[in-house]
């Protein structure tokens, strides 16, 4: 398999799963009833953003194979600006200045770093 191609989708299934996580919770919180546990046991979203978490994970030690470990978690910083940005369109969340200031940063710093 190739590498970047691991990379890229552990992000994406990162991504993925932490969106579904967010959705998960947002539902709980509208429902207000029970314990947290047995909701999100019930919950198919609770059980498909674990399969993108693993799924994550498998590929992550794909990557882990071929790339630097230093170089390979740096790339993963993508994260800090693909989910603020989806949470954006899915959620309707707002992100302050110094927020989008930072995720700039990280993707700076993915940039130089996947360069190098």
């Amino acid at each position: 398999m190739n590498p970047w191609f691991a990379i890229a989708g552990t992000i994406v299934l990162t991504v993925v799963g932490q969106l579904l996580q967010k959705r998960v919770a947002l539902r709980f919180g509208a429902a207000e009833r029970g314990s947290a546990l047995s909701f999100y046991l019930r919950a198919s979203d609770f059980w498909l953003a674990l399969l993108c978490l693993a799924g994550a994970m498998a590929l992550w030690l794909v990557a882990l194979a071929s790339f630097e470990v230093s170089k390979a978690y740096a790339l993963l910083g993508i994260n800090y600006l693909l989910v603020p940005l989806a949470a954006i369109w899915l959620f309707g969340e707002r992100l302050s200045a110094r927020g989008w200031l930072g995720a700039l940063l990280v993707c700076a710093g993915v940039f130089l770093i996947g360069r190098s």
